[in-house]
């Protein structure tokens, strides 16, 4: 018997189907998977991922499948994922959100805290009252600590330095990642982007994050100092214990050093969990009724 976790975000969708040892029995790919932004594409790439699994593995012997999809909360859409699953399996077909599938992943079905850090971000705490968030009001209200968060105080920063007559070492790394000549023509192209694309600028402030690019590493240091705000302003609401565990997941804690050290520094005292990948493992800490 196998299980299959389905992780569905805005860039790409994981599906794995573990083996009653917790092993990997088979893993595939597909598009994006956010079903506020494409509810037709979502369902069809779904489908299109438990099809190659099943084609590898019998149907028969699958116990579940727990799908976490990005857009859920806000848009809806569990009874059509649902629906087209069931035309392929007939037994438990179980649609989440993608954070949920986050704390199921990071705190393996226990108390405690679970930082995303994406393009957005969130904090949630599981106790044994019920849960608790903080954040995740969105690019127009909040997402401190996020991707889009960095590269917004990138452009801050830079900003800022010539209102003050001066040039920030930040400046030529994002012009180059724009492709542009100059900041004007940045933040002109800036409000071309999207919010995902935007976000994406991450990278670049990132890589010129040296220790001789102070301004680099300031808008990664502030970004992380600000989700260690909402981490620890959760443990206070919830009174959650000391030794209660932290799991930061995210392409942001995932991928930098830096940002992940700041959070460490922070909230050390806990015990950490940087997750790294898919969240497609946290079904092996779902119960299917």
């Amino acid at each position: 018997m196998y299980v299959i976790g389905i992780d569905s975000g805005g860039t790409h969708i994981v599906a794995i189907a573990f083996n009653g040892e917790e092993q990997i029995a088979q893993a595939e790919t597909a598009g994006g998977g956010n079903i506020a932004l494409d509810a037709a594409g979502t369902v069809h790439r779904l489908v299109g991922t438990v099809e190659k699994i099943f084609q590898q593995l019998p149907a028969a012997a699958c116990a579940g499948i727990l799908v976490g999809i990005a857009g859920v909360a806000t848009a809806g859409g569990q009874d059509q994922v649902v629906s087209a699953l069931h035309e392929l399996f007939a037994g438990p077909v179980v649609v989440i959100s993608d954070a949920d599938l986050a704390m199921l992943n990071g705190l393996h079905g226990k108390n405690g805290v679970v930082a995303i850090a994406g393009t957005g971000s969130i904090v949630l705490a599981q106790t044994p009252q019920g849960r608790l968030r903080v954040g995740g009001w969105g690019w127009r209200f909040g997402d401190e600590g996020s991707a889009y968060d960095i590269a917004r105080r990138a452009f801050q920063t830079i900003l800022s330095a010539r209102d003050h007559g001066r040039v920030s070492p930040l400046e030529v790394p994002l012009c180059a990642a724009l492709q542009v000549p100059d900041y004007r023509a940045a933040v002109s192209r800036t409000y071309q982007m999207d919010r995902g694309t935007f976000a994406g600028l991450a990278r670049a402030v990132a890589q010129a994050a040296t220790p001789a690019n102070l301004d680099a590493r300031g808008a990664v240091i502030d970004a992380a100092n600000a989700l260690s705000d909402q981490i620890t302003l959760a443990l206070v609401r919830t009174r959650l214990p000391a030794h209660a565990t932290i799991a930061l997941t995210g392409s942001v804690p995932a991928n930098n050093d830096l940002y992940f050290q700041v959070v460490t520094d922070r909230l050390g005292s806990h015990p950490l969990r940087r997750l790294q990948g898919s969240n497609a493992p946290g079904v092996q800490y779902y119960r299917f009724r």
